[in-house]
């Protein structure tokens, strides 16, 4: 079991769906892949209309056909906006049991060819199975239940029959074939491991630079994609958040024990969010939430109040008592408009008008 967790990493929902997309970064070579063995099934029938011959042709053709139209709509269906893990999980499971329904009629032609076609059409079927291997090899590595099923059905059954027709040359394309079978089986693997771990990588990249450093929340990056997407679901509401009497923790007692109440405040803030709402912190001792999806128009006010008196309870950091305050300005993309800047704008007036009356305090721009 460790041993295939080690062969087969288990990749991050957001991996996955990158691997299930890959499958689909062109369907030029399935195009080219299925012509092919069409053109061959026809050519076959004309030359020996053996009734074996007709019905793997047929069928390789028939599924062929139907794979073809799967691929184009399958890829529809990816490129849509709302293509999530559920749905990643559906188009895999139908474009796997395409390819090995392909890979299975492409085997059992192979095989009715080579024993009942003459051997000098056995040149264009081991073409054709060396080119789709090549084919799979390519481009599903990055799913091996699917590459490694695929290049076992449309190989092995050529082999099979070369050991049954057992004069020399037969034994000696068996052997071929199966060497370079195991040898594409184990490019597969390690194409897939790299893939994986790149992928990993990157995203990881990718999401620290949306990251605050100290205290893992969104930075100014994140809150900039995070608002275009919430944006698009109706209307959003912003607080900026100014902590009060955050200096004199410094002063006092140390940036040690500063960073450290930057990092529970932050803390707070993420259990006050719903999951589609995003907690920031915008740099020093500034905050920020963004709301998405408002409904109701006192959500805005709610939230704002429920800031002031979570970062307004006390802590207790490194053995020290702390109270700090919060000034917060908000403002509402139905009120303000749809463009970011102008939201930080005006929240940061209503904010500081706050922090000038008073230490602490929440005001909702109108």
């Amino acid at each position: 079991m460790a041993r295939d967790r080690a062969i087969r990493p288990r990749p991050s929902d957001s991996t996955y769906l990158e691997l299930v997309r890959s499958l689909f970064s062109t369907l030029a070579p399935s195009v080219l892949m299925s012509a092919l063995l069409i053109g061959t099934a026809v050519a076959a029938i004309h030359t020996d209309p053996h009734p074996w011959i007709v019905a793997t042709a047929g069928i390789a053709t028939v599924v062929a056909l139907l794979r073809l139209a799967l691929l184009f709509s399958l890829q529809r269906r990816v490129d849509h906006e709302s293509f999530d893990l559920a749905a990643a999980r559906r188009t895999e499971l139908t474009f796997g049991i395409t390819q090995i329904s392909f890979a299975a009629a492409l085997g059992a032609f192979a095989a009715a060819c080579f024993l009942i076609c003459e051997p000098a059409h056995h040149m264009i079927i081991v073409a054709l199975i060396v080119g789709y291997a090549a084919g799979v090899a390519a481009g599903f590595s990055l799913r091996l239940w699917i590459g490694v099923p695929a290049i076992l059905l449309a190989v092995t059954p050529t082999i099979m029959t070369s050991v049954y027709l057992a004069d020399n040359a037969h034994l000696l394309l068996a052997g071929i074939l199966l060497v370079m079978m195991v040898g594409g089986i184990g490019s597969m693997v390690l194409r897939y491991q790299a893939a994986v771990e790149t992928t990993e990588l990157r995203q990881m990249f990718a999401s620290l630079a949306r990251r605050d450093r100290l205290t893992g929340l969104a930075n100014r990056l994140g809150l900039e994609e995070r608002f275009a997407h919430g944006i698009k679901d109706g209307e959003v509401i912003l607080h900026c958040i100014d902590l009060d009497r955050f200096k004199p923790v410094n002063d006092i007692h140390g940036h040690m024990v500063g960073d450290l109440l930057l990092k529970a405040v932050a803390s707070r803030l993420e259990r006050l969010i719903r999951s589609q709402d995003l907690a920031v912190r915008l740099g020093g001792d500034e905050f920020a939430i963004l709301q998405v999806g408002v409904q109701h128009p006192n959500e805005g006010e709610l939230m704002a109040r429920r800031i002031e008196r979570a970062i307004a309870a006390p802590y207790v950091v490194r053995n020290c008592d702390i109270e700090i305050g919060a000034s917060i300005g908000s403002a509402s993309s139905e009120e303000h408009g749809d463009e970011l800047d102008d939201l930080l704008e005006v929240a940061d007036q209503a904010l500081y008008g706050m922090k000038a009356k008073r230490r602490g305090g929440a005001k909702l721009a109108v």
